[in-house]
């Protein structure tokens, strides 16, 4: 008993304390924008370095992944055997002029002009497609799969993870632009001469300096899918599920494509992410038509800046429950 007690006063009970309530969260969720325990702990650039390199290895190593690259291959032999058919009896494949799919006249003077085809035929629709399905898998995938909260628990941070996710998808745009490239190069080699290349202004340069552009270009057309990677990361953030993220990606890549074709809409065209997407083909005129290429670059580091920072802002905000 207490003095006060024992001498008969009086005892104040204490203040009553309200229970302090936490947030409701569902069980074993991973709230947003608190840190957790090992929030303390900054990963190494060597530990980034490791987890990009898993990222990798987990992307490269799907089925899907691979039936993407193989279908991609498989594009430059279907368009070469076609020209050797339609050729073997002299007359000229395609039709004039130089630009885009146009390059497909000169395939049979050339293989190595296959390799600016390939690209063409691939880039409105194929190579989009892969990196559409790819990037929209990133989050949404993971997230579907029941491992995005075990990749948070450890000391990535949303930030650190969502970047490796990203340049994951990057650079399985430059794999997926060298597979059509280095695909059309051995079967233009194969089934066609190879040898100086006549460029789109009529112009004479040697078969390195033709090699050296055809690299030139499939690094253009690499980069030009950087904005197709931060869309699809955006909308894979949305959603928990990735089949859903892959559709909605392909189909805006679909949705903007028709729309980039309807003359009435001609004063919106030039801020579509695809409008550009051909200005490649300036890289084949002797001196190179730097405008429209300039012009694609800049809308791609654009739609990447905003999509990215929307992906951002979206994926550190939300709660991961699975």
């Amino acid at each position: 008993m207490s003095r006060a007690e024992v001498r008969g006063e009086p005892v104040e009970e204490p203040p009553a304390v309200a229970p302090v309530l936490a947030p409701a969260v569902a069980p074993g969720a991973v709230r947003g924008p608190v840190p957790g325990p090992g929030a303390a702990r900054s990963p190494s650039a060597l530990w980034t370095l490791g987890l990009f390199r898993s990222e990798l290895l987990i992307t490269f190593r799907r089925w899907r992944t691979l039936a993407l690259l193989a279908v991609l291959a498989a594009v430059p032999v279907l368009v070469g055997i076609a020209v050797k058919i339609e050729t073997s009896d002299g007359s000229p494949a395609g039709g004039g002029g130089g630009e885009g799919p146009a390059f497909i006249s000169q395939v049979s003077n050339n293989g190595l002009f296959l390799v600016f085809t390939a690209l063409a035929a691939t880039l409105p629709f194929f190579l989009p497609m892969a990196i559409g399905v790819v990037a929209g898998d990133a989050i949404a995938g993971e997230s579907s799969a029941g491992t995005l909260r075990y990749l948070l628990v450890a000391p990535a941070g949303r930030s650190r993870l969502l970047l490796t996710k990203y340049a994951t998808v990057i650079a399985f745009c430059l794999a997926a632009t060298l597979v059509v490239a280095v695909s059309a190069l051995a079967v233009g080699a194969l089934l066609f001469p190879v040898g100086d290349l006549i460029t789109i202004s009529g112009t004479r340069i040697t078969y390195t300096e033709g090699l050296g552009r055809a690299l030139l270009i499939a690094l253009v057309v690499a980069a030009s899918l950087v904005g197709v990677a931060a869309l699809g990361l955006f909308v894979s953030t949305l959603t928990g599920s990735g089949i859903a993220a892959m559709a909605t990606t392909v189909g805006l890549l679909i949705t903007v494509q028709i729309l980039d074709q309807i003359p009435q809409l001609d004063a919106l065209q030039p801020y579509f992410f695809s409008h550009y997407w051909l200005s490649f083909a300036d890289l084949m005129r002797e001196p190179v038509y730097w405008d429209d290429l300039v012009k694609n670059l800049g809308l791609q580091a654009l739609y990447a800046a905003v999509f990215g920072s929307a992906a951002w802002a979206r994926f550190t905000a939300k709660d991961i429950t699975a």
